[in-house]
């Protein structure tokens, strides 16, 4: 009687332990994701800033030919 409950506990013990491998495992995981999302996320907003200048220049340069061409047309 003794040792079955002691079977039954120590077989309890070893599903936890897998258990909680399992779930080391998922979070190293979903760990590693994070990181790789974080340093997307870095990335483009690195480009984003390098790029406003050069949206803003184009955008004046557009907007100044396009000014050119209504001028002409008017006149």
């Amino acid at each position: 009687m003794h040792d079955d409950s002691l079977d039954r506990i120590l077989e309890s013990l070893c599903q936890i332990q897998i258990s909680l491998e399992s779930l080391r495992v998922s979070v190293t995981s979903m760990n590693d994701l994070l990181g790789d999302h974080e340093t997307r996320l870095r990335k483009i907003e690195v480009w984003k800033h390098n790029l406003t200048p050069v949206i803003a220049v184009l955008t004046f340069v557009l907007g100044a030919i396009f000014s050119v061409a209504v001028g002409k047309v008017i006149s």
